[in-house]
């Protein structure tokens, strides 16, 4: 009876994990495209403005795909002046935290001249869906604390946001309390900020617009999936893929292959056991293929690395 208990036990706590919520669940998701726009008022330092942060391309760190997320500001004072104030590269791990492994403080937008950091820092770790939860630290000369003030705050008609009060001390004096509000599905949907020094003052910046399209979305519990009568390999892959058809009843396959914004790249008709398909003249990033015959059809994921 015990070794039964054990095992449904087992059984539960992998169900309970399948569809447990993770960091990235409450960020934008990683696909290029989409993006965040803020409105700040007007305070006693600054002038209102429209702050936007996207993701605006692919790149490769260490062999891992990663997102380059660009930030800039426009003023409305100087609509046509769009300075770029951050440039982070990111990515989800395994587990669902939302690391930052790279940063550029040129603003050049060029993988080769970022910072590539020795260890990944968790931008969004899952431990952010713990009440009460609290870590700390450091960049340069500042250090930062974070505690998580709530898991379960309404922004607008985001509801069950999580609250995550930074709180940044520069040489050991108080410099910035930010608090921010992040909303399943969506990510960052406020910012409350208390500047303490060198010139005290408040602001609040809302989110107004934003696109959060799941781009991964479409390559799991398709009904007429079936990914073992097609293999593809090598993946990642460089300059040539090969698609090995295991199921003789399939004859003819008519190939598409999309790019993680859905535009069509490529398509070839296919008709043998083994094809080798050129994917030389495609950049490196994240591709759907989607295959179909009279009566079946795949979609499957290629990471293109060169």
């Amino acid at each position: 009876m015990k070794k039964y208990i054990i095992l449904f036990s087992l059984f539960l706590s992998i169900i309970i994990n399948s569809y447990s919520q993770t960091g990235s669940d409450y960020y934008i998701p990683l696909c290029v495209g989409n993006y965040g726009a803020f409105y700040t008022p007007e305070s006693s330092s600054y002038g209102a403005r429209t702050t936007i942060y996207y993701i605006k391309q692919i790149d490769t760190v260490l062999g891992e795909i990663v997102y380059l997320q660009e930030a800039y500001e426009i003023s409305d004072n100087t609509p046509y002046d769009t300075s770029i104030f951050q440039q982070f590269w990111l990515r989800e791990d395994d587990y669902g935290n939302i690391l930052m492994v790279a940063v550029n403080m040129q603003g050049t937008g060029l993988i080769e001249d970022a910072m590539i950091l020795p260890v990944a820092h968790k931008l969004i770790p899952n431990e952010y869906l713990t009440l009460g939860y609290n870590r700390s630290y450091f960049f340069g000369n500042e250090t930062t604390y974070d505690t998580v003030l709530s898991v379960s705050a309404t922004v607008g008609t985001y509801t069950n946001c999580i609250l995550v009060r930074s709180t940044i001390l520069e040489n050991q004096s108080l410099k910035i309390i930010d608090d921010y509000y992040y909303a399943p599905n969506a990510g960052l949907v406020k910012n409350e900020r208390q500047y303490h020094s060198p010139d005290p003052q408040e602001y609040v910046m809302s989110l107004t617009d934003i696109l959060a399209v799941n781009c991964h979305l479409g390559i799991q519990n398709n009904e007429l999936e079936d990914k073992n009568s097609i293999t593809i390999y090598p993946n990642p892959a460089s300059d040539i893929v090969n698609l090995e058809i295991k199921d003789v009843n399939i004859e003819i396959l008519e190939l598409n292959i999309y790019n993680i914004l859905g535009v069509l790249v490529k398509t070839k008709t296919i008709s043998n056991d083994i094809n080798q398909i050129n994917i030389s003249d495609l950049n490196n990033g994240i591709y759907f293929l989607d295959l179909k015959s009279k009566d079946f059809t795949t979609k499957q994921k290629l990471i293109i690395k060169k």
